[in-house]
């Protein structure tokens, strides 16, 4: 990977998650841990960032133009979404309760299930009440903290509010599939979606064709443990192949 994509590749973290470290970075990007500090030096002289002790935080400058990101995420890969959103649909005909997690994804998806009167939705995506203002759709919010940037619940509060719950589907989306599993690149809404997972019958992948063959800082979900992904278009006849081995089913 060379520089530039380097810089890319911190910038995006920092926007997402506010904050690095030099190892993490040095791991994923494959290069040496003074190569990341020299990277994180030449982001700090343009302003981006503020280096830390073991690696960096998001300049508080930048973090106040971050506080959109959710809407940022919603208009990137519109497209896709709406065509996943429309696929997913023949999936949940005969559900009558189903979870999502905070991505834009799957908000853009539970959008088409708004007059289903025969179904609840259990969430922590306040991003979600948004589209479902209007309709018929039973909603349950998980409560705890409330995350602006994502526009989502985290926090022990809101993982003690789901054991008492059991879903038959799961909708979430990810950073990146490989063969390894599905990543993920916020701890904390890793925690949220896993233990959405443990109480969730079966587990429907949300992700267009550019996640294929990537990774994010934090394992999400094995691959054994999907039932099924739903793309927007064909992935390459690998990753056909890796789905097969692993039993999934692949919508696209």
């Amino acid at each position: 990977m060379g520089a530039k994509d380097r810089l890319d590749q911190i910038r995006r973290e920092l926007n997402e998650v506010g904050q690095v470290s030099v190892g993490d970075l040095s791991r994923h990007l494959g290069v040496t841990e003074e190569t990341i500090r020299r990277d994180l030096e030449r982001l700090e002289s343009e302003g981006v960032l503020k280096r830390t002790y073991g690696g960096a935080i998001l300049n508080p400058a930048q973090q106040a133009q971050s506080d959109t990101q959710f809407d940022k995420r919603v208009s990137r890969s519109a497209e896709e979404k709406r065509v996943i959103a429309l696929k997913v649909l023949p999936l949940l005909e005969n559900v009558s309760t189903i979870a999502i997690d905070s991505s834009t994804t799957a908000v853009a998806s539970v959008k088409q299930l708004a007059n289903r009167e025969d179904m609840t939705l259990l969430t922590n995506s306040v991003a979600a009440l948004r589209v479902l203002e209007t309709g018929s759709l039973h909603v349950v919010l998980t409560g705890g903290e409330f995350n602006r940037e994502t526009l989502s619940l985290r926090g022990d509060a809101a993982k003690r509010a789901l054991d008492q719950y059991h879903i038959d589907t799961l909708l979430f989306s990810c950073k990146g599939i490989d063969s390894g599993g599905t990543y993920d690149t916020r701890p904390e809404e890793v925690e949220m979606k896993q233990r959405l997972m443990e109480r969730s019958g079966r587990l429907v992948l949300l992700a267009d064709h550019t996640k294929f063959g990537k990774t994010a800082f934090v394992k999400l979900a094995s691959l054994d443990a999907i039932s099924c992904i739903v793309t927007d278009r064909k992935p390459d006849d690998k990753w056909c192949d890796v789905m097969r081995e692993h039993g999934i089913r692949l919508v696209f």
